[in-house]
């Protein structure tokens, strides 16, 4: 549809589009543009006016053509200077700079053009295709301001001109980015020979009709390809994330693997050896020294204990990923079950110090409990130095709940390691020789939930840690406190 201001008249370029100055006509294919363009140019020449072709080299020959098919005498005007043509890429390139129209050079040479025909001849029309040229490279900046800059001539010269874009060469969304602005710039738009071949207003609004109805499918067309975008880019997000926790998860698994393996057979190789040692002192020695197969046996518990302390932390959380963990409580002494397990071999060589009452009651499942206790406790003899000592303290809150609090003095935990403390597979300190296999406080925790509780880890100031377990009032069924 043509765009029209003033006295412009949608077809092709008429006088009225001539004399209106300034003139954009879309065209399909390059006999049309000849045509239209000689058409322009050889009304011009016949009223005595100069002529300008700023054409590419196929398009000026069409050009030529197309005056000498009008009746025009072509070397007698390039002879007399009425019919110049210049080459569009050259000209273009003369006052490009960095990408853009310079505007004084645009101004000394095609203004100094415009000025000595103008001098001559009562009139110029132009045709010029340097802008075609500038949005066909995706140049649209430069295209808008090359086509202000023949606008800013139009005070000081005078002079028509008919600009072209080609709309098979520049596509739909290569041109509709600048389409607006480049109507803009033009008193009179001309639509390409599909629509100007149409001669009957009916034929015309049926066309424009046809046109609104495309307009508004491609809309729709554009809004769900970028719905569709949309999800893709979601999608691959979504599968980079979900790549990523596979990758961490397998780095877990492998680094679990390798911890437990050597959990496992650490306490299988002393236990091996003692065993093989203490059979060869009895059979050497007709029964050995009862002291040193007494040791020698105690460490054989103490390594088997715990090897199978390893061995239940591995089915403990097979259930704990499996969600099978049940959970069968009975009413017990919990300070009993703390001074019995703070008293087992394994612990002999750091100072526990219990500070607890006489008795308190509670309802747990004794078994899983114990666990609880015994992670707490191995996990503050390993990561204390040898010796070190481990403070535990058992406190009834006022009756509405029970505290169980384990403190040590030795590594403590690295402060970018305090948020997976209690993940599972997750290790304090993955790559030291004292890590375990990231299964004690992940199920230490999940346990003392289950019981409707809370396990949380302090840093003191001065070194360690101390890990607090909180059991609400529904565990406990009474406090036989002794102060």
């Amino acid at each position: 549809m043509a765009i029209d201001k003033g006295n412009c008249k949608p077809g092709t370029v008429s006088r009225d589009h001539a004399e209106s100055g300034h003139v954009v006509q879309f065209y399909e294919s390059d006999e049309f543009l000849a045509n239209t363009v000689g058409d322009f140019l050889a009304e011009g020449i016949r009223g005595g006016e100069a002529a300008i072709a700023v054409a590419t080299a196929p398009h000026r020959e069409g050009i030529r053509e197309r005056l000498r098919v009008a009746g025009l005498n072509v070397v007698a005007a390039e002879a007399s200077g009425q019919y110049v043509a210049f080459d569009a890429a050259e000209l273009l390139a003369s006052f490009m700079d960095n990408g853009a129209p310079n505007p004084d050079r645009f101004a000394e040479i095609v203004g100094g053009l415009l000025a000595r025909k103008t001098n001559q001849y009562r009139r110029v029309r132009v045709f010029g295709e340097m802008v075609a040229l500038l949005a066909m490279e995706g140049n649209h900046s430069a295209t808008i301001r090359l086509e202000q800059l023949w606008n800013e001539l139009r005070s000081s010269h005078s002079f028509s001109l008919l600009c072209a874009y080609p709309m098979h060469r520049l596509g739909g969304q290569a041109l509709a980015a600048t389409f607006d602005q480049i109507c803009a710039e033009h008193c009179a738009v001309v639509p390409a020979e599909d629509y100007t071949a149409l001669t009957q207003p009916n034929e015309r609004r049926s066309a424009v009709a046809a046109l609104q109805q495309k307009a508004r499918w491609l809309e729709v067309e554009i809004a769900d390809r970028q719905k569709v975008e949309e999800r893709l880019r979601s999608a691959l997000e979504a599968e980079k994330l979900a790549r990523r926790v596979a990758e961490d998860a397998l780095r877990a698994r492998d680094e679990f693997l390798a911890g437990a393996a050597h959990e496992l057979k650490t306490p299988l190789t002393v236990l091996l050896a003692q065993a093989q040692l203490t059979v060869r002192r009895l059979s050497e020695n007709g029964g050995g020294e009862p002291e040193r197969i007494t040791r020698s046996l105690r460490e054989i518990a103490r390594q088997g204990d715990t090897l199978a302390h390893r061995i239940n932390q591995l089915l403990v959380a097979s259930q704990l990923d499996d969600h099978n963990l049940v959970l069968e409580r009975e009413p017990i002494d919990l300070v009993a079950m703390v001074k019995r397990l703070v008293s087992r071999p394994w612990v002999d060589l750091h100072p526990i110090y219990l500070t607890a009452p006489s008795s308190l009651l509670v309802v747990v499942d004794s078994h899983r409990f114990e666990q609880v206790v015994v992670n707490l406790l191995d996990n503050a003899i390993r990561y204390s130095p040898d010796g070190g000592p481990i403070e535990v303290q058992l406190t009834s809150l006022d009756g509405q709940a029970v505290e169980l609090a384990v403190r040590d003095h030795g590594f403590g935990v690295p402060v970018d390691k305090r948020g997976h403390l209690f993940d599972l597979y997750s290790a304090a300190h993955g790559e030291e020789y004292r890590s375990g296999m990231g299964l004690g406080l992940a199920i230490s925790r999940r346990i003392v939930e289950l019981h409707g509780g809370e396990l949380r880890a302090e840093f003191p100031l001065d070194g360690g840690s101390r890990f607090i377990v909180h059991l609400p009032m529904g565990s406990a069924v009474g406090d036989s406190t002794i102060n």
